[in-house]
């Protein structure tokens, strides 16, 4: 059971990493937030600073150094695209046909002509990604996020989202991967490459940030209504 919510921690962050850190500065604004657990929010938003600080940013410097641009870019774009499917799904469900339709553009495209998604040809061709899951699916039909909440090593997230992890468990193709261990191990490493490409970006907003965890809440929530319109 404890390795589960390990993975499901890995796998949801994921999602986290998909909505693109750049957004948050373009798209914040002050937004009524249902915050009932903002004593312990704070806390634990100074917890996931420390645990950035101490841990994951020293350790993703060493590998930004001894690791190619071109293999993290590679292991990137090859889980991106992996996702691709479910970001698929997730706009066919929320009835956006033509955001559908350009995910499976860009699921073929990288898939042939990038050599199984290692590359990333869709993009130079103007096929954009658009972030979808389950969470922005119940959103879209009306499911309201309830109170805001921020978990341990993922970050700001709402009630509604945190109950769809499970059920982004279920739908990741690496969570069947056995034994339990490499399925782990494998998003884990998924994780810390897409994080290692975000390090200036997550500095500038953890380290320059006035009010961090009220602008983390704000711009978290209005990112996720952005996305389930």
């Amino acid at each position: 059971m404890k390795i589960k919510i390990i993975l499901l921690l890995l796998l949801s962050y994921s999602f986290a990493l998909d909505q693109n850190f750049e957004d948050f500065e373009q798209e914040y604004k002050s937004y009524q937030i249902n915050d009932p657990l903002a004593s312990y929010n704070k806390a634990m938003t100074h917890f996931n600073v420390a645990l950035y600080t101490y841990g994951f940013r020293p350790i993703l410097k060493g590998y930004n150094e001894i690791t190619p641009q071109f293999l993290r870019t590679g292991v990137r774009n090859f889980f991106d695209n992996l996702f691709s499917p479910l970001r698929f799904v997730g706009n066919v469900l929320q009835l956006k046909f033509k955001n559908a339709g350009e995910e499976f553009k860009r699921f073929t495209t990288n898939t042939i002509m990038g050599f199984g998604g290692l590359m990333d040809p869709a993009s130079q061709m103007g096929l954009k990604k658009h972030p979808a899951d389950l969470g922005t699916i119940l959103g879209h039909w009306g499911v309201g996020g309830g109170f805001h909440l921020v978990l341990p090593v993922l970050g700001p997230s709402n009630l509604r989202d945190t109950l769809t992890l499970p059920a982004i468990w279920y739908a990741d193709p690496i969570s069947y991967i056995n034994p339990q261990w490499e399925s782990i191990a494998i998003s884990a490493y998924d994780f810390s490459n897409e994080l290692s490409f975000k390090l200036d970006e997550i500095d500038e907003i953890y380290y320059n940030s006035p009010n961090l965890y009220p602008f983390l809440r704000d711009a978290y929530e209005q990112r996720r209504q952005e996305l389930s319109k």
